[in-house]
């Protein structure tokens, strides 16, 4: 195996010798049937290992607020298995636990891992579909946002090189990617999950997953209004070192005069083209919980077939 990929080094870190191939969309989102011809990059052991925890979790909690019509057979086939796998046992507890708190509206839901996993989709396919590598100098960041942002969205990814549209799984996952003009490491992707996976919470529904890759500088201000719209982020003092990660002191960093101004135009123009974030919601479970499988089932028949 390391003879095979000598001298290949991995997508997602850029970094560390590959060691395998990594499918860019892991198999056990799809049903058995839907698993051919599935894109794969060249991984490392690490990368490949922290991409598969994260996939573990959303494969997992992402279903129960799905629209696609696979539904019913992607909670019986693939989430109940690892719902009763022992080793998922404290996330059935706390999902059981949050959707009764709720009163039976929504599954507590962690975003970052959705964030950080759809930040290595991202940095795959700007190498499958642009030929470019997201190295030292580049990052990639993901975050689910509203869905009335959509068309300020289109508009932002029309500027660029447009991918044709992929689809996945016959609709289990679908995506489509822009270039930019002027950096060909400056890519946008938007993704939709099992139909578009019904988010919900006061601030309205959302389903639209998105990613960007570009030099550091550029995420490090996506990463940094990530940080500032997480209700569980910590105070941050002038001194104290900046969240985005540069490694510089936050009064010189994205907490700077200069940088604030800068972010507050952002969120006006972002306002203004109805782009919003999505503050964090849980996922809506329809009225159904993990441990409510029957119901969920016939909740799944109810759904129009074959969009």
């Amino acid at each position: 195996m390391k003879h095979k990929f000598a001298g290949e080094i991995c997508i997602y870190c850029n970094e560390a010798p590959a060691e395998s191939k990594d499918h860019t969309v892991a198999r056990s989102f799809f049903l058995v049937e839907r698993r051919d011809n599935l894109p794969q990059v060249l991984a490392c052991k690490r990368c490949n290992n922290l991409k598969s925890k994260l996939e573990n979790y959303l494969m997992i909690v992402l279903p129960f607020g799905a629209k696609h019509p696979d539904a019913k057979r992607n909670l019986e086939e693939l989430v109940r298995p690892r719902l009763e796998n022992e080793r998922n046992a404290k996330l059935y507890r706390k999902l059981q636990r949050d959707y009764e708190r709720s009163g039976g509206q929504f599954i507590s839901f962690n975003h970052k891992p959705l964030d950080e996993l759809f930040a290595m989709v991202a940095k795959a396919l700007a190498w499958q579909h642009f030929g470019v590598r997201i190295g030292k100098e580049h990052s990639a960041v993901a975050s689910l946002f509203m869905n009335e942002g959509w068309p300020g969205f289109e508009q932002l990814m029309a500027a660029g090189k447009l991918t044709p549209p992929g689809d996945l799984g016959n609709g289990t996952f679908r995506y489509q990617g822009s270039q930019g003009p002027q950096y060909p490491e400056q890519t946008l992707w938007r993704f939709e999950v099992y139909g578009g996976v019904d988010f919900g919470g006061t601030a309205g529904r959302s389903s639209l997953v998105m990613a960007a890759t570009g030099r550091k500088e550029y995420i490090r201000n996506l990463i940094y209004a990530g940080f500032l719209k997480d209700p569980k982020s910590p105070k941050v003092g002038r001194n104290d070192p900046c969240p985005c990660g540069s490694g510089e002191k936050h009064k010189k960093c994205c907490g700077s005069v200069a940088k604030t101004e800068a972010r507050e135009r952002s969120k006006a123009v972002a306002a203004a083209s109805r782009i919003a974030s999505s503050m964090y919601q849980p996922i809506a479970t329809h009225g159904y919980g993990p441990q409510q499988a029957e119901e969920m089932r016939r909740y799944a028949e109810k759904l129009p077939k074959g969009e």
